[in-house]
Formats: structure tokens, C-alpha cells, sequence
């Protein structure tokens, strides 16, 4: 096990899911780091981090369209945008003058269905660097476990807990 999944197993282990997530957005260049499940046309957030104002903990639910997430609802693949003003596939997106880079995967339940998306983004153009494609792909099955719970067999998606 990669020393960054063991830290970062370890983190959640003692201190939650959030405080992970907080470690794993700390060691990139992105304002915010997320978990979101879809659930049918809605983006539900499961957890948020905001790198510049910890009092920001989630954001509202959202139809799927309304966010960078739909090009992983649709294609269950990563998705990347550096630089949205630049970047024609986003050209007619809503978030595109809101947020100018995202870079999100797709996470999977133990029965291999497409449960949600861990993604970081920004309102400032930022280029995607192997660090930032190696980790997620390396944590997105613990983040997968955690956001939903699996390793305990429950169905439901549980909120990140918040911190106090």
C-alpha cells in the first residue's frame, strides 16, 4: 500500500473522513477539493474543503448538468478542464466563468456501479500535474469506502462529518 493511501486511511481512521479530505487538499495546487454522489439527475455533496475558509463545508445539491461532474455521469471516466475560458468542450457550461479548472475521477461502489465523483477545482486556471492524476487514482477506492460507506454494508450516503 502506497504511503499516501496508508496516511490517508490512517487520517480517516482517527479523525474522519473530512480531516482526510482536508490532508489530501492541503498537497495541491486547487482552492477545493469535493466528494459528490449522483443520485439519478441530482449532485448531492458529501464533503467539501475550501483551502482559504474552513467554515465552508459543503455546498448545496445541484442537478448533475449544473457541474463539471456531468462529463463523469455521463462517460464514467475522468474528467479535466485547466483552463475553461480556453477549453472548448466546456464553451456552453454554466460553471465555466465560475470555475476555470476542475480535475475530477469517478468513484465506484464494491459492485462496480458509478456512485459519485472526488474532484478538485478553481477559479483560477491550474494545470493538472501527475502528482494530482496519481493520488486521486490511488485514493479514490478509500475515498469510495468512506463516503459510502461500504466497508459497514449501508446503502445510504452519510454527510462527511463537519468540523466543529
Amino acid at each position: 500500500m502506497p504511503s499516501l493511501v496508508r496516511k490517508f486511511k490512517t487520517t480517516i481512521e482517527a479523525d474522519g473522513l473530512w480531516a482526510a479530505m482536508r490532508w489530501l487538499n492541503d498537497r495541491v495546487p486547487y482552492r477545493f477539493t469535493a466528494i459528490f454522489a449522483f443520485e439519478g439527475d441530482t449532485l448531492r455533496n458529501i464533503c467539501l474543503v475550501d483551502k482559504e475558509n474552513a467554515n465552508i463545508t459543503h455546498c448545496s445539491d445541484q442537478p448533475v448538468t449544473e457541474s463539471y461532474c456531468i462529463y463523469i455521469h455521463r462517460s464514467g471516466e475522468r474528467f479535466s478542464v485547466e483552463d475553461s475560458m480556453l477549453d472548448g468542450r466546456v464553451g456552453s457550461h454554466p460553471k465555466r466563468r465560475s470555475y476555470h479548472c476542475y480535475y475530477g475521477i469517478p468513484l465506484f461502489g464494491s459492485d462496480g456501479k458509478l456512485r459519485g465523483t472526488v474532484c478538485h477545482f478553481d477559479a483560477a486556471p491550474v494545470h493538472v500535474t501527475e502528482d494530482v492524476v496519481t493520488a486521486l487514482d490511488d485514493l479514490a477506492p478509500s475515498i469510495a469506502e468512506a463516503a459510502f460507506n461500504e466497508s459497514h454494508g449501508a446503502e445510504p450516503v452519510r454527510p462527511c462529518p463537519w468540523p466543529s
